[in-house]
């Protein structure tokens, strides 16, 4: 399946592309069907689908649900045992479709996605070869922009913490009995969240080099906007970690992840914005001391603190919502976080400015429980 939202150039070229692999003939799969999720465009998609492609199923979303809400519109509306996910700014190589099938046909029943291959458009630098999670629920793709030649690739069937969801293939019953993709993330995460589920639940996921795209990335992304884009990333980490964490989990990490909000918003608030001094003026120097240098009010006028703040706005106001999925969520599991960590560490990573600083303080120390972590530089996640 393709999601698209104003992308018609980028994903009739995905479309066309998976077409030369499906029906009769060398190569080619059959029983396949197309699907394009029109996620509320305006840019005549389901029209020029309609005429170029008629075995293509459209399924027209009245506004743009985002990412996760397009998957799962096409997830429910299906009848096919798998379900392959398509980035509509991605172009599949060819053979992609039979390897993808091929990697959970033959696999055991506990295997509930596979991991296809993300390059770059030259076909030259990864894009995803393996993920992993910070313990605050940010997602990285270890080797991103760097050479194919220079990153050491998992082998085939190796086992990962998540699959990505610009190339991967699910069950499709288990899919949705486990949840599928969160509505609330609309875009950014819902793979890492749904891959960690799944690990809770019993599950597995799987690397399958063989299914490989060529992605022309954030395509898509970039009409959303920078700090729009920001806002999901770090409310979908925030509710990822309260909603996933298993009551030990979250009892010890807790700290951690909210000392690091905490940390951030503080950082943000009195280092990016012109009034920052009222912020951190000592308790006694009041404005009308006379010793005091600034008066008036503080103010935010950095696009990237009130970012931030919207974040935390929405986690506040979605709370309650937060812990009735967190009750779901809970009750699927099998599988506790202190096995699935210690196959898979989270990462501590310095992904803004003065991280570095916190996760080498005492109290950061301090307040890290006993569970094993990765330690990475944010040049290694991502080279672009």
């Amino acid at each position: 399946m393709v999601v698209s939202w104003n992308g018609r150039e980028d994903t009739i070229r995905a479309v066309e592309a998976c077409l030369l692999q499906t029906g009769a003939g060398e190569g080619r799969r059959e029983n396949v069907e197309i699907t394009v999720v029109d996620n509320g465009s305006t840019d005549g998609i389901q029209e020029m689908v309609h005429r170029r492609f008629p075995t293509v199923r459209v399924i027209r979303l009245e506004e743009n649900r985002g990412f996760t809400g397009g998957v799962m519109a096409a997830a429910r509306r299906s009848a096919a045992d798998l379900l392959i996910l398509l980035n509509n700014d991605a172009i599949p190589e060819p053979g992609w479709i039979g390897a993808s099938l091929d990697a959970l046909a033959g696999s055991d029943p506990d295997v509930v996605a596979a991991a296809g291959k993300i390059v770059d458009p030259s076909g030259t630098k990864a894009d995803f070869v393996r993920g992993v999670m910070t313990f605050d629920g940010h997602g990285f793709q270890p080797g991103y922009g760097r050479s194919l030649d220079e990153i050491d690739e998992p082998e085939p069937g190796t086992e990962l913490f998540f699959a990505c969801g610009g190339n991967m293939v699910v069950r499709r019953r288990e899919f949705l009995e486990l949840g599928g993709f969160d509505d609330d993330f609309f875009a950014y995460l819902e793979d890492v969240d749904f891959g960690w589920r799944s690990w809770q639940a019993g599950y597995r996921t799987v690397w399958n080099p063989a299914a490989v795209v060529r992605h022309r990335s954030s395509s898509t992304s970039n009409r959303l906007g920078a700090f729009e884009r920001g806002v999901l990333f770090e409310r979908n980490a925030i509710q990822m970690v309260v909603k996933n964490l298993d009551d030990e989990m979250l009892g010890r990490l807790s700290g951690p992840i909210f000392l690091t909000l905490l940390h951030r918003l503080h950082r943000y608030s009195t280092e990016r914005n012109a009034r920052a001094g009222l912020l951190s003026r000592p308790p006694l120097d009041a404005p009308d001391s006379g010793k005091s240098t600034q008066s008036g009010k503080a103010t935010i006028d950095d696009p990237l603190t009130a970012m931030q703040f919207r974040a935390v706005e929405w986690f506040f106001a979605n709370n309650d919502r937060i812990m009735d999925k967190r009750e779901r969520v809970q009750a699927k599991r099998r599988v506790s976080d202190r096995e699935i960590f210690a196959r898979f560490p989270p990462f501590v990573v310095p992904t803004y400015h003065g991280d570095d600083r916190l996760f080498s303080s005492k109290l950061f120390e301090a307040l890290w429980p006993d569970v094993a972590k990765e330690s990475g530089a944010l040049e290694d996640m991502n080279a672009g």
